[in-house]
């Protein structure tokens, strides 16, 4: 019921936001939309989905942890639906992704953490070199900086944590485990060079991915936009989402993105219906499909079961 509360409260607001907004000039707004378009901006929505697990079933594999493609899309989409219910940050999808990594190859609870942390250190890793390279975040550098650093000295920092005394406690020693094994992992990366020289570019492309679809939407309500300008906002819209106060970051994405498209100087019916567009589009279908996926696994499995 708690969880239910911020969600109304949202519903409100953007019922009350869109019944100020004349009707036509809403219509006429989501008619610019082409088909074409829409149906292109889902295929790339799907093509990404599946890049990501691509990056998660490389990192695995990598790590000597033997999964399917397919099981792997399942460990993911149980996470995407998880982050979809929890406020922010997606640690309650990691979580999720963590455990179902160790039940379905049985490997060791700090191993499945350890490749969720990898995933990480390459996804936020790439982000930072993102916000960077593209949105120009002067304060996305010494993260990159410290993401980095750990990815080439990690033997180090393994030799340290090793150095010091056990722990007592038992939390501690599995936390102190986890940390290992991480580190393990990553100098395994680190001295495939196929593997890492995959993961990075992959990890770039895969966010990269996520201002060019708002771009091509954007441009056939605002001919002028500019590349960066489209960049900036969206990245800005994710890191407001990612902020831990309403499930999925509903709310704080919307206002966002709708408050920079009209500073950009769009009417506030088109930067409307881009962001609830692009809302339904990278939140709602990817917890559609996931929900679609994981019922067809396990309804497959229950029948492989009987046979």
């Amino acid at each position: 019921m708690k969880r239910l509360i911020p969600i109304a409260v949202i519903a409100t607001f953007l019922i009350i936001a869109l019944m100020q907004i004349d009707r036509e000039s809403l219509l006429c707004s989501i008619s610019q939309i082409p088909l074409w378009l829409a149906l292109s901006l889902f295929t790339i929505q799907i093509i990404s989905q599946l890049l990501v697990n691509a990056q998660w079933h490389k990192i695995a594999k990598t790590s000597d942890i033997s999964m399917s493609f397919r099981d792997m899309l399942y460990v993911n989409c149980q996470g995407a639906i998880m982050d979809a219910i929890t406020p922010g940050v997606k640690i309650g999808g990691e979580i999720t992704r963590a455990v179902q990594l160790s039940r379905k190859t049985g490997c060791k609870g700090e191993q499945a953490a350890a490749v969720v942390a990898v995933q990480k250190l390459f996804s936020i890793s790439a982000l930072c070199a993102a916000l960077l390279l593209i949105a120009g975040w002067l304060l996305a550098l010494p993260f990159l900086v410290l993401l980095v650093s750990i990815f080439f000295v990690p033997h180090r920092i393994k030799l340290y944590i090793q150095s010091r005394k056990e722990p007592r406690h038992v939390w501690s020693r599995k936390l102190r485990g986890f940390f290992i094994a991480a580190l393990d992992q990553i100098m395994s990366i680190r001295d495939n060079k196929k593997a890492w020289s995959m993961l990075l570019p992959l990890s770039l492309l895969i966010w990269l991915l996520y201002p060019a679809k708002m771009y091509l939407l954007v441009i056939q309500f605002y001919p002028d936009a500019q590349i960066l300008q489209i960049a900036t906002i969206a990245f800005a819209a994710y890191m407001v989402a990612m902020l831990p106060i309403f499930p999925g970051g509903l709310g704080g994405f919307e206002a966002t993105m709708t408050g920079l498209l009209v500073a950009l100087g769009m009417a506030v019916s088109n930067a409307a219906v881009i962001t609830i567009f692009l809302r339904f589009l990278t939140f709602w279908f990817v917890m559609l499909t996931s929900l679609i996926f994981v019922t067809i696994y396990k309804l497959l499995a229950k029948r492989r079961a009987r046979e």
